[in-house]
């Protein structure tokens, strides 16, 4: 067994396992066990993580996104209108807005809580007025903090997790002058930075497509002076390059490394030493016969079916030498704002705002945060604003009339593709069009309350 030693200063001594990509920003979580403790470890929490952390907390509340080491998703600052009043707060749900909490108006006028506690603290009780949250129309406003994708705190994080991913996948252990640069620019910031950020938009296009929705995605290639890079793609918003190593180190064979994370906690990956031997991996099983099987048509053409389930999935291998070869090419990156990337970034973050991806973990958060023991059956509001929570509704109502008892992921697949058809595990774009019909059709189903709260019952014993 090899000796395990710390990547970063070379002790063998309080060796941890740290989380490549901090445990709150994945359900995916990847690790390398060759990192001290203390100084490159639990440091990094304070001199970094955090703030980012903190700052990304809107993005992974959005995605269902929670750390392993807490019970709450990530609370986040919003300005909410409510009867035309406007409240600052902290909020991980709506429903935190209607728990008991008082709210204080941003103007400092208005006091707002449950009926009972308002008459608690209310000195005149004339100024204390009810109203039905079952027709408030609340507005919801998040400034997203765009700085923060430029900030040396995310440089530094996107360095550490491209380093400790990249020696995690070569079994790399203890420190190497090969990687001095990019140690001492997680350590300290202050020397030569080895991230950037890309700026390309039809790469972000060509990746967006193809991965899923609300995803992590690490790629390390050579590029064509021999240097390993890494691209760190976070959530799918942006993309930053991370030069990880000046040449290609002689202790490393794998250099062409792929690794998607997705928001279900599942993963996509594939290691091999290059391009060239990933490209001739999936060129060879194309082009053997074994592996299909030919069926003439009448027509005189003849088609080549699999023969069977296939090893290698093809289509990835395809994206990701397709993507290596568009990072080789195109060098298009900034590390300061700019029209171009402001665009990108703004364009993802919608998308994220504005999409949804069904999946265990987003429907029984859902659930556990509105069907609370006791609660009142839900009653719709057609003048609703909220898309995600019309969009949860229809699919309990749904899930309440298919009749089924039990459900798993392939029924809850199969029951948003009969809804809405779609392919398994596709984001939904939630548009304003869509949400109308979805009401309607929530409105028009009898006893859809019900129906609701069937569903949601079904939801809660799925373990």
């Amino acid at each position: 067994m090899l000796d395990k030693r710390c990547i970063y200063c070379d002790t063998d001594n309080d060796l941890s396992e740290s989380d490549i990509i901090p445990d709150a920003l994945t359900n995916a979580r990847i690790t390398n066990k060759n990192v001290c403790r203390v100084d490159h470890n639990n440091k990094f929490s304070d001199m970094f993580e955090s703030k980012v952390i903190e700052a990304l907390s809107f993005i992974t509340n959005e995605l269902d996104i929670k750390s392993s080491k807490g019970k709450n998703y990530a609370r986040y600052a919003a300005t909410v209108k409510i009867d035309d009043v406007d409240y600052e707060t902290y909020i991980s749900s709506e429903k935190d807005l209607f728990n008991g909490r008082v709210l204080k108006s941003a103007d400092k006028k208005f006091l707002m809580s449950s009926l009972e506690r308002a008459n608690e603290i209310a000195k005149d009780q004339s100024k204390v007025k009810p109203i039905d949250i079952n027709t408030l129309v609340i507005e919801k406003t998040v400034n997203v903090n765009l700085e923060i994708y430029f900030d040396p705190a995310i440089f530094r994080l996107a360095a550490k997790i491209a380093f400790e991913w990249y020696c995690a996948k070569n079994s790399v252990s203890g420190y190497h002058d090969d990687f001095d640069n990019i140690i001492s620019f997680i350590n300290t910031g202050n020397c030569e930075s080895p991230v950037s950020i890309v700026q390309n938009s039809k790469i972000y296009d060509f990746v967006g497509n193809q991965i899923n929705f609300g995803s992590h995605c690490l790629l390390s290639f050579q590029d064509k002076q021999n240097r390993i890079n890494v691209i760190v793609n976070l959530f799918g918003i942006v993309m930053y390059k991370v030069i990880v190593c000046n040449h290609t180190p002689e202790f490393c064979t794998n250099n062409l490394i792929y690794q998607e994370l997705c928001t279900d906690s599942s993963r996509k990956e594939i290691i091999n030493q290059s391009l060239m031997d990933t490209e001739r991996t999936y060129q060879e099983y194309l082009t053997s016969d074994a592996h299909f099987i030919p069926v003439k048509l009448p027509n005189g053409i003849t088609f080549m079916l699999p023969a069977e389930i296939p090893e290698v999935d093809i289509l990835l291998y395809m994206f990701v030498c397709n993507a290596v070869r568009g990072f080789q090419e195109i060098n298009d990156e900034t590390v300061t704002p700019n029209k171009t990337i402001i665009d990108i970034l703004l364009k993802n973050i919608s998308r994220i705002t504005e999409a949804a991806l069904l999946h265990k973990k987003s429907i029984k958060r859902f659930v556990k945060e509105h069907f609370k023991a006791g609660h009142k059956p839900n009653k719709i509001n057609p003048a609703s604003s909220n898309k995600k929570d019309i969009f949860m509704l229809y699919i309990l109502m749904v899930i309440g009339k298919s009749g089924v008892k039990k459900i798993d992921d392939n029924a809850l697949q199969q029951i948003a593709k009969g809804a809405f058809n779609i392919g398994a595990n596709e984001e939904i774009l939630i548009s304003d069009e869509l949400v109308e019909k979805l009401k309607i059709g929530i409105l028009e189903t009898l006893e859809y309350s019900s129906l609701i709260e069937q569903g949601a019952t079904i939801i809660e014993q799925w373990e």
